[in-house]
């Protein structure tokens, strides 16, 4: 991947080209990165299943994310064995930052049910305060946490670094959880693989002339249990010392030969020494072979006789290993295939989004890898005593299933249904003998004549069970243990599969409604402004005429209105003039809740500043205040409405001041592509408790006898501000040491 100045580059080619191109060809772009994102999905499993170390398995997950989202750089991190979260692998970080923030994580290891957190502006997210400088070192403003999730929990978490603040959309947010699905599995089974590698090395390096030697040494006690078994023994016999320690020696005498066994350990027990026994034995497999055997007794450290060491030599020897490479290349080839199709289904089912489609793609493929007559999908939807539903049918035609309903009841189905157990039989009609008629209740007697028959649970990351996938065959013995395997992974990646695209449906209908409820709002909106803008309006006649007929009286009788009388009537000319200021100021909120027409121009900050201080020359004057400013830029947004943010904080600057005499500074510098604007005053200030309420309309600190106003000021800075995609907030406030407001709009 290229460098940051790349990426950028093609998030902006991207816009652009969302902006100036045609619907249909908007279309064929979102299906271009669809499908990019399959490819990315395809290569990561490929590379997956090729990956010879942890490295190798990193390397192929940041790859594909930088080729699957629009992230400018990656790392994956893991709980370590002291469970701190630390990185393994990264593209375009420093090592510093990868210091600075090891160990931070959103989930505690083991964590079920994690999701994506999306941080579109990591300078606005509290939660990463602690970082914000190492972040902004960094130059990174987005982030996206991706969980690593295995069958315990959170095992780590792939991280998404943007240089822009960035909103990660839902089809490269699932994209990336996909390939963090993918590459928590294989970095599980890697080290799973590793660790079972390290300690074979070992028990081979423990035990080298042992198993160094082509004969089958095996140990077993005097009561003929087996209590080692070495290579030689695994190649001879086929059984691994798994399945043979802890059993009786005599599982290997061939027909006829087990009498003998007996008698070669009470010659052992005598002390006695057996040497080139020829005699027959039964290997796992079946076939009988000749051997030489010599048994002699094995004694503890005090001499006494506790056992019996066997040395056997195979006299086929040849014959035997053809035999057994011959196993070992169709084991080969089994897995070859069966990883084949397991990296097909993968991408397959992430592709679908269409719940039906996906589970008609479950059940064929699925079918079609353990070669079934027919299989077949099961809803677990309905009450306990309605029947599932059949959705999807492989192989078989839907004539044969058209008054066939699975009870939830019948013992058959239940168990897989409900979500208990896997179920696999080799002959239904032997298990029907032992059972009685209940494992057939439900089943019509003239339905398919099944035997062989194998049945695991969908269960979704919840818990929930989704369904189950039914197989049968008319052929007894047809389903074996591999098949049940490659089942039950289909069943997990089907659960996945289903979960996302049921995740689907849910965003699809959230942001119908989202749209839905953005309209009712914008309609609201519409009606109050209308109705605030009316309301101030038509308030002022009345509220004039109030005025005057109080002002009239004042003139012709107040010299003689005395005591409550002049009280009452200096009360009214004062609410009277509150009102009409309250009103003034109510119909400029409303105004400014207007958008302006016509497209956004650039203005000279400086000229806007200049006309501002013209307009408050009195009362600059009047407090003795000293307003200075730095260099200003010129910025996006309309003239007036700038000169409303700075009017109504230096104003109230102004206002608020304390024994000192007011000063104010303006001052303006660019952060990632934002014009942040700062006035400064030696004010009264503010208690910090207060910073979010001021902005609030009608909300005041203080009484109108303190200082005169209506509470609307940073309310309508607040609303000017964001009608440009800003924001504006309290920087810095100490009581009686003054205040710092900021606003940022368009550079």
């Amino acid at each position: 991947m290229g460098d940051n100045g790349s990426v950028t580059g093609r998030v902006n080619n991207t816009a652009l080209k969302s902006k100036i191109m045609t619907p249909a060809a908007q279309l064929a772009v979102r299906d271009e990165v669809e499908n990019r994102q399959l490819r990315t999905l395809y290569e990561l499993l490929a590379a997956l299943s090729e990956a010879s170390s942890l490295e190798d398995v990193y390397a192929a997950a940041l790859a594909s994310l930088l080729r699957a989202t629009e992230a400018d750089r990656a790392a994956i991190l893991l709980f370590d064995d002291d469970g701190v979260m630390r990185f393994r692998a990264s593209i375009g970080l420093s090592a510093a930052y990868q210091e600075a923030v090891t160990g931070h994580s959103p989930w505690a290891r083991g964590t079920s049910r994690a999701q994506p957190i999306v941080v579109p502006d990591v300078l606005l997210d509290e939660s990463l305060s602690a970082y914000r400088d190492v972040l902004t070192r960094e130059g990174i403003r987005g982030l996206v946490f991706l969980p690593l999730v295995f069958e315990a929990g959170v095992i780590g978490k792939f991280m998404l670094y943007y240089a822009e603040p960035r909103e990660c959309g839902s089809e490269e947010l699932a994209a990336a959880q996909a390939i963090a699905n993918h590459v928590s599995l294989a970095t599980v089974q890697k080290r799973t693989e590793l660790a079972r590698h390290q300690s074979e090395q070992q028990r081979m390096r423990l035990a080298a002339i042992v198993e160094s030697s082509d004969d089958a040494i095996i140990g077993k006690d005097l009561n003929g249990i087996i209590t080692s078994w070495n290579k030689g023994a695994e190649r001879m016999f086929g059984y691994t010392a798994a399945e043979v320690l802890g059993k009786p020696v005599s599982m290997l005498a061939a027909p006829g030969h087990l009498n003998e066994m007996p008698e070669i350990l009470a010659k052992i027990r005598q002390g006695l020494r057996v040497e080139h026994y020829e005699t027959r034995r039964r290997p796992k497999d079946g076939r009988v072979i000749d051997v030489d055997l010599t048994v002699s007794p094995v004694r503890d450290g005090s001499g006494r006789i506790v056992g019996a060491s066997k040395i056997a030599r195979d006299v086929t020897a040849r014959k035997l290993a053809e035999l057994e490479r011959a196993q070992l290349l169709l084991r080969e080839q089994e897995a070859r295939r069966t990883a084949e199709i397991l990296n097909r289904v993968g991408p397959r089912l992430a592709a679908q989004l269409d719940l039906d489609k996906l589970v008609q793609e479950v059940t064929d493929i699925a079918t079609s890898v353990v070669a079934a007559e027919f299989g077949t999908f099961v809803h677990n939807i309905g009450g306990e005593d309605e029947p599932c539903i059949l959705p999807a049918l492989s192989v078989a035609s839907r004539e044969k299933f058209a008054a066939f309903g699975i009870e939830r009841k019948a013992d058959l189905f239940q168990s897989t249904v409900l979500g208990e157990k896997v179920v696999r039989c080799q002959d239904l009609t032997q298990e029907a003998k032992g059972a009685g008629d209940s494992l057939f209740r439900g089943i019509p007697s003239e339905y398919l004549p099944v035997r062989s028959y194998l049945a695991v649970p969908v269960i979704g990351r919840s818990g929930e069970v989704l369904g189950g996938l039914f197989f049968g065959d008319s052929a007894s013995g047809k389903f074996v243990e591999r098949h049940e395997a490659i089942v039950r992974g289909i069943a997990a990646q089907a659960a996945i599969a289903m979960d996302n695209a049921r995740l689907f449906e849910q965003t699809q209908w959230a942001q119908a409604e989202l749209k839905r409820s953005n309209e009712e709002l914008r309609r609201a909106n519409r009606d109050l402004e209308m109705f605030a803008y009316s309301a101030s309006h038509d308030l002022q006649e009345p509220l004039r005429t109030i005025a005057i007929s109080a002002q009239l009286i004042e003139r012709r009788w107040g010299a003689e209105l005395q005591g409550d009388d002049r009280v009452f009537l200096e009360n009214v000319i004062a609410a009277a003039r509150r009102m009409g200021v309250l009103l003034g100021d109510l119909l400029a909120y409303v105004r400014a809740a207007k958008h302006e027409q016509g497209p956004v121009p650039r203005v000279d900050a400086g000229e806007v500043l200049a006309d501002v201080l013209e307009s408050l020359q009195a009362a600059i004057e009047e407090a003795g205040a000293t307003v200075t400013a730095g260099i200003l830029p010129t910025v996006a947004i309309h003239a007036g409405r700038l000169a409303q943010l700075l009017q109504n904080l230096i104003s109230n600057a102004i206002k608020y001041r304390g024994a000192e005499v007011p000063r104010v500074y303006i001052t303006a510098d660019e952060r990632d592509g934002w014009s942040v604007f700062c006035v400064s005053d030696n004010g009264i200030g503010i208690e910090p408790q207060y910073a979010e309420q001021i902005f609030g309309l009608f909300k005041r600190l203080h009484g109108r006898d303190e200082y005169p106003g209506s509470g609307i000021g940073l309310a309508l800075c607040q609303r000017v501000v964001e009608q440009y995609g800003g924001r504006i907030w309290l920087e810095r406030s100490e009581p009686g040491k003054g205040s710092t407001f900021c606003f940022a709009i368009p550079a």
